[in-house]
């Protein structure tokens, strides 16, 4: 009998994991985007789209890089001092943010 029939639950379940990982990474960089489009003196309906510009910065590579780039170069064109690290830190706070209420909601 194949191998294949065994492994399908423990593919499926890692597969699972993937996507949920990456729905994570796509809701907290939303917040995020949403924050920095605040910031960056956007009109609210102008601030979703910016998000969504964020978001898709964040699904290029794995990591944070392409959004906290991203982030930089909109905020030094616009002349607003903000450190990688402050951005760093809103981003870790949006992460627990998003972790814990997924949680809660499952």
């Amino acid at each position: 009998m194949s191998n294949a029939i065994y492994e399908a639950p423990r593919n499926l379940a890692m597969q699972f994991a993937s996507d949920s990982a990456d729905r994570l990474n796509a809701r907290c960089n939303m917040r995020v985007g949403l924050w920095a489009g605040a910031k960056l003196g956007l009109p609210e309906e102008s601030r979703a789209v910016y998000a969504l510009e964020v978001m898709v910065a964040g699904m290029i590579d794995p990591g944070h890089d392409d959004v906290v780039d991203k982030i930089m170069h909109d905020f030094t064109e616009q002349g607003i001092p903000m450190t990688r690290g402050q951005i760093l830190a809103r981003l870790s706070k949006d992460h627990q943010f998003v972790t814990t209420h997924c949680a809660s909601t499952n």
